[in-house]
């Protein structure tokens, strides 16, 4: 495995990671658009079963690891930029970089998709008020957890500067890391459930992946793991990652009509999704990192466009998708069947008005 120096915050295959994860978020914003799962600005639900149950599947298993790798790739890129500017530096950069996003998305942007989503009739003005209450930051919650976690991180290594020397890779890491995001997850979720509401909406009940993948990644950083991750290691994580995604689509099979029990508390459903998230995360997040190496890491034209502008997309995604749901709300069509073209134009709209504005000056360095 090489130096952890040598991972660079330009690696192809992270950036096409990135944008493979973009789009996959997106398409799961327009699935709960048109099926009755999970929470959205707009909400257009179909009542076909034979839709509703596959796009519940692909939302929570989705959710049991995506997030946790985009805070992976984070904790690769981390160590790199903290040793080159130094603690205040790097806070410094990733609040310039990343707070004015947030604020303009928390306090103008996501009133105003708030407002295109909704079907009351509701005036801008009430959105607007509703917000300052509400302080809902939408997908950018990753955002303020993400400068969170990095600050944490950061004064840690202010306090305590990391080790020179790498410490070596054990072939138990993994599977002690599965089982702790598994513990974690059924603890945290006694008190915050799944889609339970925090101020500013961050998620907390996803917070022991989030927190577990970040380490990992600053981990592989520091210490030149996984890169690449070993074709042995790679395959036993995609069995992993299949056993977790089968506990859990076994799970919410058994509990269609009621899913409650799920989400948390002293309930055996609740340890089994906890189980199921914890094998998800960790081996869905290496099996992905291994595949994109070997398969991915390269960049043509679009490739590299795409990797510039995933994070942008990924900030753009809600008032791009749900203007296109809202064009797309007259047409004499079912919900499912507007899904098939609304959601690859939800990808290609976020993904190039991103580039885009990735063009202009005064906006790049944010996006």
């Amino acid at each position: 495995m090489n130096n952890a120096t040598e991972i660079s915050p330009r690696r192809a295959y992270l950036d096409n990671l990135k944008a493979f994860l973009v789009a996959g978020v997106i398409t799961g914003h327009v699935f709960i658009t048109y099926a009755d799962v999970g929470s959205w600005a707009y909400r257009e639900p179909s009542a076909n079963k034979a839709f509703i149950i596959p796009a519940a599947l692909y939302v929570a298993v989705g959710s049991m690891f995506a997030m946790g790798l985009f805070f992976l790739i984070a904790g690769l890129l981390l160590p790199r930029a903290l040793a080159r500017k130094g603690p205040a530096g790097f806070l410094r950069d990733r609040l310039v970089r990343l707070g004015p996003p947030l604020l303009a998305f928390l306090l103008v942007i996501f009133p105003i998709v708030r407002w295109l989503g909704d079907r009351r009739g509701r005036s801008l003005a009430w959105f607007f008020r509703d917000q300052l209450t509400e302080l809902d930051p939408g997908p950018l919650w990753f955002v303020l957890a993400l400068l969170i976690f990095s600050a944490a991180y950061a004064a840690w290594r202010a306090v305590r500067p990391a080790r020179p020397a790498p410490r070596p890779w054990r072939p138990s890491f993994l599977p002690f890391l599965a089982a702790g995001i598994a513990a974690a997850t059924f603890v945290v979720r006694l008190r915050y459930p799944i889609d339970s509401h925090q101020i500013f909406v961050l998620h907390v009940w996803q917070w022991p992946q989030c927190v577990g993948l970040f380490a990992l990644g600053i981990a592989c950083a520091r210490n030149g793991w996984l890169d690449p991750v070993p074709d042995r290691l790679r395959r036993r994580a995609g069995w992993a990652a299949l056993g977790g995604a089968g506990i859990i689509i076994t799970a919410l099979l058994l509990n269609l009509k009621n899913t409650d029990p799920l989400g948390g508390g002293l309930t055996w459903q609740a340890a089994v999704i906890a189980i199921g998230e914890g094998l998800t995360a960790v081996g869905s997040s290496v099996w992905l990192l291994g595949f994109f190496q070997r398969r991915f890491d390269h960049a043509g034209p679009l490739a590299r466009a795409m990797g510039r502008a995933a994070f942008g997309a990924y900030v753009v995604q809600a008032p791009v998708a749900v203007a296109i749901a809202r064009l797309a709300g007259p047409l004499p069509l079912a919900p499912e069947l507007k899904f098939l073209f609304v959601a690859p134009a939800a990808v290609a709209g976020s993904f190039g008005l991103a580039w885009l504005l990735t063009r202009v000056p005064g906006l790049k360095r944010f996006l």
